[in-house]
């Protein structure tokens, strides 16, 4: 008998899909299967829910989609209601996404072949009609009300009017509901997913906030918002000069009516975007800046760390740095046996994956690769996320250490070729280093040479490095081993790495030439004459094994070394026995 669990998890991996691309004959048809199975219509008309919850959500987002959802619900009886969410169950879907995957198909002929979403989402909603309101009506305004005063006596205290699916972490004084008032004083600590606040309301200071998880925000006495940590996006809806204010680690920052804004707090650097309108940046005395006014498009960055990475830099503002919506478990990796055998067959040198941990403290990973010993010991706590049959690490999600490192140094000799190979799936746009091989030699206070990097890069994060690209993966192949910003060779990826989505990634040098592969496809290439140094320590998570420096956030799984250098076909054979489907050039 199957499991309705497993049945409900491929029903909404099927609904996910069907809003990025349109399904198969086949696929359609097995979704129809699972909607009739008990409760499927049920769980299909959740996640629908769920799929509308954020205010500019693509789905349904237009008046007449309004119209047409709404339309066959106000036959709902009296009792039936929108049954509560568990936003700790469903997997979530992209905030945005690219038109065309929406435009309608004009051939009649594939029409019929494929359930277009559009017409798919509405169908659903006419047909189980177990939703009283989709959450997104919380969030727009009702046409048929007037339009409120321009100016009113007192604002409402800001309030949640949409969310993804939301972790919501410790700290935070209690679970945050839709259309739940927050209350001065209060913090709310959210560890993953999207939530947006409307703050002023009916004022003049009126806004639409959204924060991104993991993100720390708290509300002040005037009803506006702190940030304390992480990512948010602000909206000022009203007129004027300086009317939303947000007070952040660097300072305050006063945004005027109609402009909208970006903030980043990560670690030691924070980062205000602004996309539309002006604003005003009050640094803090301690950055011994004056203040900075930001136009349209301009972006500016203050570090509090030491060093020349310090101080005020001006670039260009990015409204795709804060582009995610995906709850971190959207995207989920099922890996199974056809997969593990695939790598086995290709004989790495060093396999990790993570289904358990061995012995005492420190507890390890075991290598299943070739070499004897060569076992991952876990540095810090890292988190685990289970997809069905397959875990995954989870680093960087706190502000403890999270990582794994070798107890065995590799390679054993230089080598002209080799392969380095993972899944990975970053939360948000960093600076975080997935895989390094660093000389066991501690240079100074903690601090190691590195032979290779493989990590996700940032936005321009370094003055040295912006020459390489914002938010690419980087490869740095470095020998001999070095500690500076731009030693050896260094090889960045054409595209963009996608947040919140698994990526297959390949590190390689075969002979003279460097190269970086990401779903099987090349991204980048060097050339490169001297050999991979022997003898360095693998670390995965971080820059230096004991010191939390640049951790990599996001998920990983399946990392695996080899002394030689992979074709192209077998590359293209493992990421096949995933089960993942790949467009190959």
């Amino acid at each position: 008998m199957n499991d309705p669990n497993s049945e409900f998890i491929e029903l909404r991996s099927l609904i996910l899909k069907s809003q990025s691309e349109e399904l198969s004959e086949a696929e359609a048809m097995e979704l129809n299967r699972l909607i009739n199975l008990p409760g499927g219509a049920e769980e299909a008309a959740k996640l629908v829910d769920q799929l509308c919850a954020l205010s500019d959500a693509t789905i349904g987002n237009s008046l007449s989609m309004h119209d047409e959802c709404s339309m066959p619900l106000t036959n709902v009886p009296a009792k039936a209601t929108r049954p509560e969410r568990n936003y700790s169950t469903f997997p979530e879907t992209r905030n945005e996404r690219s038109h065309s995957g929406y435009n309608r198909r004009n051939d009649e002929n594939a029409q019929s072949k494929n359930w277009t979403r559009a017409y798919w989402l509405v169908g659903l909603a006419a047909s189980h009609l177990v939703i009283g309101s989709f959450a997104w009506s919380l969030a727009k305004p009702d046409r048929n009300q007037p339009a409120i005063a321009a100016v009113t006596l007192e604002s409402k205290p800001p309030q949640i009017v949409s969310m993804t699916a939301c972790v919501w972490g410790q700290g935070s004084i209690a679970t945050p509901t839709l259309g739940q008032s927050i209350n001065q004083g209060e913090i709310l600590n959210l560890v993953e997913g999207v939530a947006e606040l409307k703050v002023g309301d009916g004022t003049s200071h009126e806004a639409l906030v959204r924060i991104e998880g993991p993100a720390s925000i708290f509300i002040r006495e005037d009803g506006q918002l702190g940030l304390a940590s992480g990512t948010l996006t602000a909206k000022s809806l009203g007129f004027g000069s300086e009317q939303v204010s947000v007070i952040t680690p660097i300072g305050l920052v006063l945004v005027d009516g109609q402009s909208s804004i970006g903030l980043v707090s990560q670690n030691d650097v924070h980062e205000v975007h602004l996309f539309s309108g002006r604003c005003l940046v009050l640094p803090s005395q301690e950055f011994g800046a004056s203040d900075i006014r930001l136009e349209e498009g301009d972006a500016v960055r203050l570090s509090t760390a030491k060093g020349i990475d310090s101080g005020v830099v001006l670039f260009e503002a990015s409204m795709a740095s804060f582009a995610s919506a995906r709850s971190n478990a959207f995207d989920p990796l099922h890996l199974n046996d056809r997969y593990v055998d695939a790598i086995l067959d290709s004989k790495p040198d060093v396999y990790w994956r993570f289904e358990g941990l061995e012995g005492d403290f420190p507890q390890q990973v075991k290598n299943q690769g070739r070499l004897p010993g060569h076992n991952a010991s876990v540095v810090g706590n890292p988190g685990w996320r289970q997809y069905q049959g397959n875990r995954v690490a989870e680093l960087g999600l706190t502000d403890s250490a999270s990582a794994f490192t070798s107890d065995t140094l590799w390679p054993p000799e230089p080598l002209d070729d080799y392969t380095i190979e993972a899944w990975v799936k970053p939360q948000l746009y960093h600076h975080g280093e997935m895989i390094c091989l660093v000389d066991p030699i501690e240079r100074r206070e903690g601090r190691h040479d590195q032979a290779l990097l493989l990590e996700a890069f940032a936005r321009e994060w370094f003055y040295a490095l912006k020459v390489l690209g914002p938010n690419r993966m980087r490869f740095s192949h470095r020998s001999p081993p070095s500690g500076l910003v731009l030693d050896g060779e260094n090889l960045v990826s054409e595209e963009q790495y996608q947040v919140r989505v698994w990526q297959h990634v390949i590190a390689q040098k075969s002979a003279k030439e460097l190269s970086l592969w990401i779903d099987g496809n090349l991204a980048a290439q060097q050339e490169a004459d001297e050999p991979l140094p022997a003898n360095m320590q693998i670390l995965i998570g971080q820059l230096y094994p004991t010191k939390n420096y640049r951790p990599y956030v996001g998920q990983i799984d399946e990392i695996a070394f080899y002394s030689r250098a992979l074709p192209k076909q077998e590359i293209r054979k493992h990421i096949r026995a995933s089960g993942r489907a790949h467009d190959f050039e």
